[in-house]
């Protein structure tokens, strides 16, 4: 059953970590899931693949590039970006400013997986080998593919993961 909701400026769930919020989750409506974040500059979000959800993040404010599949984008304010499942994907900031996002997975199947990811952050980063082997195993948990082979070409080509 769903729950009728207002979720104010402020409010959600916090995932300090990660410097988001999850506004909207399965309870809310089984088929959405909602966070809202910052994305500071240099942060980059590296490639995976969704193989259970569409995504698709709304810019309130800022700049950020995205690599969806081959092809490469700058979204400025006011941009949809439409991720659908099954495509390699990855985002960053390379703007000397930050960006807010709003991020939309439908179904709601990603519910807890931002939570857990900012415990691993807070526990061990992705520098180290238990956190990237913790980060794999839930990723893996949600149908999640990381794509952590490409962050060099990535990184040769558009200068992201060395800032």
């Amino acid at each position: 059953m769903s729950v009728a909701a207002v979720i104010s400026a402020g409010e959600g769930d916090a995932v300090p970590a990660l410097g988001m919020a999850v506004k909207v989750r399965q309870r809310h409506l089984a088929g959405l899931f909602v966070v809202e974040a910052v994305i500071d500059p240099d942060v980059v979000i590296f490639p995976h693949t969704h193989s259970r959800e569409d995504e698709c993040s709304y810019l309130l404010s800022g700049e950020l590039t995205y690599l969806i599949g081959d092809d490469v984008q700058v979204a400025a304010e006011g941009s949809y970006v439409v991720r659908p499942r099954g495509i390699r994907h990855a985002f960053w900031n390379a703007s000397g400013t930050p960006a807010r996002i709003i991020e939309m997975h439908t179904p709601a199947t990603f519910d807890g997986f931002y939570d857990r990811v900012g415990d691993i952050l807070a526990g061990y980063g992705l520098d180290t080998d238990q956190g990237r082997a913790a980060f794999d195993e839930l990723s893996a948990e949600y149908g999640l593919v990381q794509h952590w082979d490409q962050i060099p070409e990535l990184n040769n080509r558009y200068g992201i993961g060395r800032r």
